[in-house]
């Protein structure tokens, strides 16, 4: 119960917080919504013509806007943040507190992915009234299997960008790797287009990452395109997987991290 006081706290705060900055959260949302939108725009148009790999127009229209649903509920920016407080000296009363850090990332995810994955699930809702392209056909557990997909997606995100932003222990350069990463995440994890329309070359590249598991894998579960029972079990397999690595690359790099760090400041 103590940890469930602390985190209602924690949450509450970063909810505040947010409320100061609705013009940003806005900006950020949108963001979120127009990469996916104009996706849709360019393969809506060809696919035109007849599907495009299996996929009809319907199909893309389903499938982008579950990009934007699942993409707003697993983003992480957390190593931007991490990066500052190492290089500022903010680490260093974070460090003083009864508390471990990454509890107050956590508690911000939270506030924000409660807030800007409400408001796009309205907006499908919404459009889904009358655009018969977007909806999705009721299946409780399907649905059920997908929150949680989203939920380790989500996780394995976190985890990725958290244990990357920790880096600044030793580098300046954790912004520069967090551009990288992202570049790769476009294609590889299905945000561009569905991992099928990919090249062969590409879609193997992809199945050695963790990308297709924090985009591409909710998604299709979601939509109902991981069809089989098989389909369904490696993706939760490599979710899995890829949570165990991410996990243990976090708590490398962040006990080694601390023996290493040093600043004044703060």
């Amino acid at each position: 119960m103590t940890w469930l006081r602390r985190y209602a706290a924690l949450v509450r705060a970063a909810w505040l917080v947010d409320l100061q900055y609705r013009a940003a959260v806005v900006i950020w949302l949108l963001w979120g919504i127009t990469e996916p939108a104009i996706s849709l725009g360019i393969w809506w148009a060809i696919s035109a013509a007849g599907p495009v790999a299996g996929y009809a127009q319907g199909d893309f229209a389903r499938y982008f806007f579950a990009v934007i649903l699942v993409n707003q509920l697993t983003l992480a920016w957390d190593a931007y943040y991490i990066d500052r407080w190492i290089r500022n000296g903010e680490m260093n009363f974070r460090l003083a507190r009864p508390m471990n850090p990454i509890h107050e990332a956590i508690a911000d995810n939270i506030a924000y992915k409660l807030r800007t994955g409400g408001m796009v699930l309205v907006l499908w809702l919404v459009l889904a009234a009358v655009w018969t392209a977007v909806r999705i056909p009721v299946h409780p557990g399907r649905w059920a299997l997908a929150a949680v997909a989203i939920l380790a997606a989500a996780a394995i995100r976190f985890l990725n960008n958290f244990a990357t932003g920790l880096l600044g222990f030793w580098t300046t350069r954790v912004l520069a790797l967090l551009d990288l990463q992202f570049g790769l995440g476009l294609f590889l994890s299905g945000r561009i287009a569905p991992i099928e329309l990919l090249p062969p070359a590409v879609q193997r590249i992809a199945a050695l990452t963790w990308f297709p598991y924090t985009l591409a894998f909710p998604v299709e579960l979601l939509t109902g395109t991981a069809a089989t029972t098989a389909d369904v079990a490696r993706g939760f397999i490599g979710q899995a997987a890829w949570l165990a690595l991410w996990l243990g690359a976090y708590l490398l790099v962040w006990r080694r991290g601390l023996r290493h760090y040093g600043a004044v400041g703060g």
